[in-house]
């Protein structure tokens, strides 16, 4: 029976993505955009099954993300509370004893108290943010290893988030954090042109796989029987692997 391979014609975002993760790139920020269905996730996952063994990877959904304080808290979870000495610190003394601090995970609504605690101004709670994104960085940048960060379905992240994002994490990315790479999916991405950090960026748009040859070498049906459904669904990447997924299954070829 013919066999179904995981991916096509998406080889250049994998090489470049695996000489960013292992720290051999001049970039250490990439941006795949693309329509549903064009293979983002896809992609993601196949760069999570990939990634060496020696890198951290710190996959995210944004559609999970609805804050600064999930992003911190979901971190500082999966890399482990220990690796980040500083900004537990820095937290504990704005908490001061008002959130149960024993558990190992912290949870973002903990870091949500201590920022914004009650009956503080607006402007004490921007001073306890910045506080704790620098304990947060300079833990980061002790962190001994290669480390990945994903960000997928970009747009469904809300607008603070996204500021937040494409403003302070970026930009620290690019000036501080050498051994963190991002990647950031979906079908609206950061601009790459930005003008802080942009130098730093690979942006990919992805588009429909037109070429009979990539889903030659994605499948082993015969290229006869590809090309039409290539033709027909005009190179969709999910339309294109479903119908071919259905026509294996049948075991006609």
């Amino acid at each position: 029976m013919a066999k179904l391979r995981k991916l096509a014609n998406r080889t250049r975002e994998l090489e470049i993505f695996l000489q960013m993760a292992q720290g051999n790139h001049d970039c250490r920020i990439m941006l795949i955009e693309g329509e549903s269905g064009m293979g983002k996730s896809s992609l993601l996952s196949r760069f999570q099954q990939q990634c060496p063994d020696t890198v951290k990877y710190v996959p995210f959904d944004c559609k999970g993300l609805d804050s600064i304080a999930a992003f911190l808290s979901e971190v500082v979870n999966d890399l482990g509370r220990a690796q980040f000495p500083t900004f537990v610190k820095q937290l504990r003394a704005f908490i001061q004893g008002s959130v149960d601090f024993s558990e190992n995970d912290i949870e973002a609504q903990t870091i949500s108290i201590a920022i914004h605690g009650t009956s503080i101004d607006p402007q004490a709670q921007e001073h306890r943010l910045r506080q704790l994104h620098d304990a947060f960085f300079n833990d980061l940048e002790r962190f001994e290893h290669q480390m990945v960060i994903t960000l997928d379905t970009y747009q469904m992240a809300n607008k603070s988030l996204q500021d937040w994002i494409e403003g302070t994490w970026l930009r620290t990315v690019v000036r501080r954090l050498k051994k963190v790479t991002t990647v950031i999916a979906g079908q609206a991405t950061p601009n790459p042109s930005n003008s802080v950090w942009g130098h730093e960026c690979e942006y990919f748009k992805l588009t429909s796989i037109n070429e009979l040859e990539a889903w030659c070498e994605f499948c082993d049906l015969p290229d006869y029987a590809i090309k039409p459904i290539l033709i027909g669904l005009k190179g969709h990447p999910k339309n294109v692997h479903e119908v071919l997924l259905t026509v294996i299954n049948s075991g006609q070829y």
